[in-house]
């Protein structure tokens, strides 16, 4: 009798082992897939980045791409090709989009027209969870820049283009990511 209850304790215990080894698994796998869809959608849209200013609610003109590094409004914005039109509806395949630093998430926010009238037009959407920082950086000239074109008033200042960005998220789980988007752009 003792040893069917030891055989049955150590099978609990073996089993009990294996299910919480199995549920960690796959929590690491649904981080893991977060991050790379997050990483990816980031890609791509640099990928599909347009060479297009935009106006904003008061017609002013913003320029191409802007961002800035600050501590705690760390945020990136450009026009992207390549919208989906699967109704083919007749409307403009660009659009405007917006990485920001939200406390400890990224969010992607997305202009439903580039020529934007006002705020309420802009969906926000979560990306990327457990952000501790979100830095962007602009490379030009052979130095590294905090910020882009935050003051630009010119034409050419609106369509001054850095030669690359460099994105740094740092992750509670899975510490700092760094990737550079070289912006080429014909060169």
């Amino acid at each position: 009798m003792i040893i069917t209850a030891f055989v049955s304790v150590s099978a609990f215990s073996i089993l009990n082992a294996a299910l919480k080894t199995q549920q960690s698994a796959e929590t690491s796998d649904e981080r893991l897939a977060e991050i790379q869809r997050a990483m990816n959608r980031i890609t791509t849209d640099f990928q599909q980045l347009a060479l297009r200013s935009v106006r904003a609610a008061y017609g002013d003109a913003k320029p191409i791409l802007t961002g800035d590094k600050s501590a705690d409004a760390s945020y990136i914005s450009f026009t992207r090709q390549g919208k989906r039109n699967p109704a083919k509806l007749p409307r403009t395949e660009l659009e405007r989009i917006t990485y920001r630093f939200d406390g400890e998430t990224l969010i992607r926010e997305q202009w439903l027209v580039l020529d934007i009238a006002s705020e309420d037009q802009i969906v926000e959407r979560p990306i990327l969870t457990d952000v501790i920082r979100f830095e962007v950086e602009f490379y030009k000239g052979e130095q590294w820049e905090e910020s882009w074109a935050l003051d630009a008033f010119s034409s050419e200042q609106l369509t001054q283009m850095p030669d690359a960005v460099q994105l740094t998220i740092e992750l509670a789980d899975h510490g700092e990511l760094k990737q550079i988007f070289p912006l080429g752009l014909g060169k």
